[in-house]
């Protein structure tokens, strides 16, 4: 819609430049052959008497007016847009523009003073908002009230054009009248079109930017709608992580301690130095513990992960339930060429952690299997334990954050608790 106001705009400016061309060319022709008929039938006392001024020479009015014309032309269709975009320049094209019409005006004895109209037409069309072009248009308002025959004559002498069409007869100067009238009112008419448009255009602009405003507040809220929703499920996603991280920690290492004071309180009486080693490793656990903790609220991985490799991490983990407990602990790992993510890596570390804490915790077990392997384009971590499994898989803290945990990585897991408890982990690779 724009483009088409511009096409418009810049038709009625061409219009209003071709007929003011037509004007100029008629009133200088008005001024140079009625001088030559003056002249050729001997006219010249009777039209020397009804003036009250001598007129410059007719031939400078008229090829001088031609002349300024076409400089008015040049000025305004050789703005580029390199001088439009540079304010002063073009505040300086305008500026000649005006010295030029007026100038011309002035060689048609101030008879005619519709060209600043036009001027006023490219100025609108070329200026941009700046400091220059508020005053400009203002001068350019000036200019054409006081650009007048009836202005000017009442201090400075002058010839109107008048008295050259009453040199012909009452058909011809009515004639000539009507002609005059006719081209001033059709440039008129051009000039309040070519207004009418850019003020539509202007208007049009300013609901679009309006409109554009709005829908930038609305974004704007959405945005912040969206940030606040997003804050708090990053909070949450925050506490269900930290909630994870000590469920592992801490339930794996208390599970530990608490089965190895067990053993201590049923052989301290028998064996007070295989208490004190035991003793030991229940330190030791509780330390590695204490250092899990640690990592998990300052977002680490595991301890056992950040020092070692997976299998190295699961082996040792391993040994720290088998030194507390009686849980025998088998481990198949056919992940050897495999390199995983640290993520990845990560949830089977907890997976394994959470099974094994489970089977000593709940199960009761003695044994528990673990075996990890690749098949197709998936990871599989299946998790045996003998312990006395369940009929109704209840889906607390620990079994929730393993679905959890998995769904991240578009993993999936299934538990049976028929023989024993079986945990079966599905990964993509």
């Amino acid at each position: 819609m724009q483009y088409s106001y511009q096409r418009l705009l810049s038709f009625l400016r061409n219009a209003m430049t071709i007929l003011n061309m037509l004007i100029v060319v008629f009133y200088g022709s008005v001024i140079l052959l009625t001088t030559q008929y003056i002249v050729s039938t001997r006219l010249a006392r009777d039209f020397l008497d009804r003036i009250t001024h001598l007129p410059h020479q007719p031939i400078v009015a008229f090829f001088g007016s031609l002349m300024l014309y076409g400089i008015f032309i040049f000025i305004m269709y050789s703005r580029s847009e390199k001088v439009i975009a540079h304010k002063r320049l073009n505040f300086i094209y305008s500026f000649i523009e005006m010295i030029v019409s007026f100038t011309l005006i002035y060689f048609l004895y101030m008879e005619y003073n519709g060209i600043l109209l036009l001027v006023f037409c490219d100025c609108i069309f070329h200026l941009r908002d700046g400091r220059y072009s508020k005053w400009f248009i203002w001068v350019l308002v000036v200019a054409y009230l006081i650009s007048s025959y009836d202005v000017f004559s009442a201090i400075f002498p002058l010839t109107s054009i008048n008295e050259y069409f009453q040199i012909y007869g009452s058909q011809i100067n009515g004639i000539f009248m009507m002609s005059k009238s006719c081209l001033e009112t059709l440039n008129m008419i051009l000039f309040i079109a070519f207004m009418i448009v850019y003020l539509v255009d202007e208007i049009q602009k300013n609901q679009h930017i309006s409109q554009e405003l709005d829908m930038v507040h609305q974004v704007n809220k959405e945005l912040e709608n969206y940030a606040a929703i997003t804050e708090k499920i990053g909070e949450n996603n925050e506490r269900k992580r930290l909630a994870r991280e000590i469920h592992d920690t801490l339930g794996h290492a208390l599970t530990g301690i608490a089965a190895g004071v067990d053993a201590c309180i049923a052989m301290i009486d028998q064996n007070p130095k295989a208490t004190k080693a035991q003793l030991q490793v229940i330190s030791k656990v509780v330390r590695q513990g204490i250092k899990d903790v640690r990592n998990s609220l300052n977002k680490l991985r595991p301890g056992a992960l950040e020092e070692h490799s997976l299998k190295e991490a699961i082996e040792r983990m391993i040994g720290e339930f088998s030194s507390v407990s009686d849980l025998t602990i088998a481990l198949e790992y056919e992940l050897e060429n495999i390199d995983l993510e640290k993520t990845k890596e990560e949830i089977l570390f907890r997976i394994i952690q959470e099974s094994i804490t489970n089977a000593l915790r709940h199960g009761h077990a003695t044994e528990v299997h673990i075996h990890l392997y690749q098949e197709n384009h998936f990871l599989y971590l299946k998790i045996q334990d003998n312990g006395i499994g369940c009929d109704h898989v209840h889906y607390g803290f620990g079994l929730t954050q393993m679905r959890e945990r998995l769904a991240v990585i578009n993993g999936q897991v299934e538990f049976d608790g028929h023989h024993g408890f079986l945990t079966i982990a599905k990964i993509p690779v």
